[in-house]
């Protein structure tokens, strides 16, 4: 009889457990889920913003330039683990070389034609986990009032702040080929290349 009773108190007890175990089991996961629901959005802090680009000059060396103001926002989830989404606007008139000639170049109808579109944009519509802290990010890109979506891999850099002022870092990296925008100037003779590539800094500033 005592082997009886043991039998049955373990077998209770263990339905007990049981019970308790998988009321218990949802919890943690809502908490979690909870915890990283809040979306924010970040504002753009043109000081500590810039896109640069590098195309080949005359096939010989790689030159470098950068776009000064940068406006717009991004939004994350308040850890940062949720795909970053974006919305920028870039100046134009922003250009900047080093040479104040060549940057009135560039601003001419036969590039970046200021008078005609004074901002490229870009807005993500698309984003795919790629490592730690990393994005494969697809948007649309418009330059010369041409939209082409275009794919940017993305790092988080970093994050900081307290419960009412928070800021957040990313940088993007991708190429484009200035033709399909209707940039065509220097291609056909090799002045120029025709390929594009973009390295783009941005910090963002949220406050409650």
């Amino acid at each position: 009889m005592l082997g009886i009773k043991t039998r049955f108190v373990c077998a209770c007890l263990g339905l007990i457990g049981a019970a308790l175990f998988a009321g218990a089991s949802p919890q943690p996961s809502s908490a979690v889920q909870d915890s990283d629901s809040e979306i924010l959005v970040y504002k753009l802090d043109p000081v500590h913003c810039m896109a640069n680009f590098r195309i080949q000059h005359m096939r010989a060396g790689m030159f470098w330039g950068r776009f000064n103001m940068l406006t717009g926002t991004m939004s994350s989830s308040e850890s940062g683990e949720r795909a970053p989404e974006f919305d920028i606007t870039v100046a134009v008139d922003s250009v900047d070389t080093g040479t104040e000639k060549l940057d009135r170049t560039l601003m001419g109808p036969n590039f970046f034609d200021a008078k005609e579109f004074d901002s490229i944009t870009f807005k993500s519509t698309e984003a795919v986990p790629n490592g730690e802290k990393k994005w494969t990010v697809t948007g649309d890109l418009t330059l010369l009032g041409v939209t082409k979506t275009v794919t940017a891999e993305v790092e988080l850099t970093g994050m900081n702040g307290n419960p009412v002022m928070k800021k957040i870092g990313y940088e993007a990296v991708l190429s484009i080929k200035r033709s399909e925008f209707g940039m065509d100037w220097g291609v056909k003779n090799g002045a120029l290349g025709d390929e594009v590539k973009l390295i783009v800094a941005v910090e963002g500033d949220w406050s409650a």
